[in-house]
């Protein structure tokens, strides 16, 4: 039960000016078990603040506004015993804010107890697979806490107990099956470990092949994916599989495949990247482009293995991506995955401005300035123009609605391109 106040005491406590004290005792007091112990520091920001604190601390703070004063709040606690309000501190705080101490640490062992029942799930799992036992161990002497701790020493490699953990649960599944002989498919083992298929990251994927000793897709199986092209290269097994030259208006090859077996033959000038489909296939069907550079599809945006794919080859770049935030990210994004210089093509702040903008409600407008901004700063320098003009007002100018400006001068772009 909260613990009334005389109202002329009530009065005199319960003053604007010393809401802060009250906050920060507050604080101090559910960190020490509501035994008034320690000390907390406040500014005394003005004159109304300095005479309101020196009538509760029994001393004069004129000479202090503008500076701080510790309170202790073992001599405050005897101040107000002593005093008209007849009670201990803590007494004195819950009725002036009228909710109960130890709030927060109530709220922080129900966190503690929450990580627990993680944690103990895990130890669980991991006490079936020998091959995870130094890491059990390693969990095992990690303190509990309201946040949880990642193990010292762990081979996860990451900081981040949410990747952790996950990845732990399907290190868990993947080295039962593997003792029995199993291999597992990627999506599959993400559905037993995460209950979702679609739940493996990057980060997850690291941390897991850091926890069975080998690259991650070699330790699973993944579904291939096509990459769309048109221009000079072949794909050679005992002959050629595929020919990107003779397909008309492109031709799809498998990511992994393409890479792992046989070679491929390339003696494009450079590669165009194009983000959207309709676009890549206009630009296959261009003359003057395919027979001299290899045009690639960007799968809106670009898988893992595209950019491997992509890294093999070794030639200069340059794309054709919506004009917006995202897609000078998105070449932002590659310059830094391939390690290479992106030369943007058709992505002028002047085709910007003279053209015609997606409609956006206000939400997509402001991300859209938000990112539009800080590549203005750090994106790619033939781009910061453009990212400037976009984080204005966050307007996108889709590529499909520049193919009369861009279409019949890229051949001549491309080639310009090649003299550098």
């Amino acid at each position: 039960m909260i613990a009334s106040l005389p109202e002329p005491v009530r009065c005199a406590l319960d003053r604007p000016e010393l809401s802060v004290l009250w906050q920060r005792v507050r604080r101090q007091l559910e960190r020490t078990g509501a035994e008034p112990r320690g000390a907390i520091t406040i500014q005394v920001t003005d004159l109304p603040t300095a005479s309101e604190l020196g009538a509760v601390l029994g001393r004069r703070l004129t000479r202090h506004v503008g500076r701080s004063i510790r309170v202790d709040l073992a001599s405050l606690d005897q101040l107000l015993r002593a005093g008209p309000a007849k009670q201990g501190l803590s007494d004195i705080v819950v009725a002036l804010t009228g909710e109960p101490l130890l709030q927060r640490q109530l709220r922080l062992d129900a966190r503690t107890a929450a990580n627990q029942r993680i944690k103990l799930e895990l130890l669980e799992l991991m006490a079936r697979v020998p091959e995870l036992a130094s890491e059990r161990a390693l969990l095992q002497a990690t303190p509990d806490g309201p946040i949880p701790r990642l193990p010292g020493g762990t081979l996860a490699g990451t900081t981040s107990w949410p990747v952790y953990e996950l990845a732990m649960r399907a290190a868990c599944v993947w080295w039962t099956a593997d003792r029995e002989g199993r291999r597992l498919a990627a999506k599959q083992l993400a559905g037993q470990a995460f209950g979702d298929t679609k739940g493996w990251t990057d980060q997850r994927r690291l941390a897991f092949a850091n926890l069975v000793h080998r690259p991650f897709d070699q330790a699973v199986d993944e579904a291939d994916i096509p990459i769309r092209l048109s221009g000079p290269l072949a794909w050679v097994i005992d002959g050629t599989v595929a020919d990107a030259a003779a397909a008309r208006p492109w031709i799809a090859v498998p990511a992994h495949g393409v890479r792992t077996l046989g070679y491929v033959d390339c003696t494009a000038r450079g590669i165009l990247l194009v983000e959207n489909t309709e676009a890549f296939e206009k630009v296959c069907l261009l003359d003057g482009v395919t027979n001299r550079w290899l045009c690639v599809w960007n799968q809106g945006n670009p898988s893992k293995r595209l950019m491997r794919f992509l890294a093999d080859l070794k030639l200069p770049m340059a794309a054709w991506l919506d004009l917006d935030a995202y897609g000078i990210r998105m070449i932002a994004n590659l310059e830094r995955e391939l390690g290479r210089e992106i030369t943007p093509v058709g992505m002028s702040v002047d085709l910007w401005r003279a053209g015609t903008k997606r409609i956006q409600d206000d939400r997509q407008l402001a991300v859209a300035r938000q990112i539009a901004a800080a590549l203005s700063l750090n994106g790619p320098l033939a781009l910061r123009e453009l990212a400037a003009a976009i984080s204005e007002t966050g307007d996108c100018c889709e590529q499909e609605t520049l193919y009369e400006h861009v279409l019949p001068a890229l051949p001549a772009i491309l080639r310009e391109l090649e003299r550098k």
